[in-house]
């Protein structure tokens, strides 16, 4: 009887402490079964981002950056199935979180990134791709009256600009002018837009690069 009873206090305390692991076991486990939650991950959901899978090259690893291309542009040979994160509209990933996209030069140039000044100009966002400035065509007689503005070869910005105003002496030079605006209403080639006096009503103006 006494081998019995020490057998069942044997069998008894061994359940004991499979319980017991078993329990240590699922505490450390990863809650909901997904994994241990990457920066990547929580830096999305925290952005607005919402997490997905894909199918990116194979040297790209879980949630890929959405702001470059090419990331996931390879063959089907040459891919694999990964997390990835789609942001908002007007956002993309950048590998941390969901940031503002940048379409144009413009964009790139507000954000801060920086500005090689060479002609056009171009601005470059680090890691990925370089906007070029956009540049008007030139503005020339044909295209101004094309766009029903008047055209003066004897024009003077210094008089269109100080209109108005008295007391101010304008050097007596001609330049080639695109007015517009004014009571018949001038317009401007695309690309530019007409440089007003504020507050005179019917004052004449010129064009100038938008």
């Amino acid at each position: 009887m006494d081998m019995d009873r020490i057998l069942a206090w044997v069998i008894g305390l061994l359940v004991v402490l499979c319980i017991i692991v078993a329990g240590i076991v699922l505490l450390l486990a990863p809650m909901g079964g997904g994994g241990v939650v990457s920066g990547a991950e929580a830096g999305c959901i925290a952005s607005g981002g919402t997490i997905g899978k894909g199918v990116c090259c194979l040297s790209s690893g879980d949630f890929p950056s959405s702001c470059l291309i090419g990331a996931c542009g390879c063959s089907a040979e040459n891919s694999h199935a990964v997390k990835t994160c789609t942001c908002p509209e007007g956002r993309c990933f950048d590998g941390t979180r969901c940031i503002q996209q940048i379409r144009n030069f413009e964009e790139c140039a507000a954000a801060g990134y920086p500005v090689m000044e060479s002609y056009p100009r171009q601005c470059r966002v680090p890691g990925g791709p370089t906007f070029v400035e956009e540049i008007p065509p030139l503005l020339t007689e044909e295209s101004c009256r094309a766009a029903r503005g008047h055209w003066n070869e004897c024009g003077s910005r210094c008089q269109l600009d100080n209109f108005g105003k008295e007391g101010v002496a304008c050097p007596a030079m001609c330049e080639a002018l695109c007015e517009c605006g004014g009571i018949a209403g001038f317009g401007c080639p695309a690309g530019y837009t007409c440089k007003l006096v504020p507050d005179i009503a019917d004052a004449l103006g010129y064009c100038i690069p938008e």
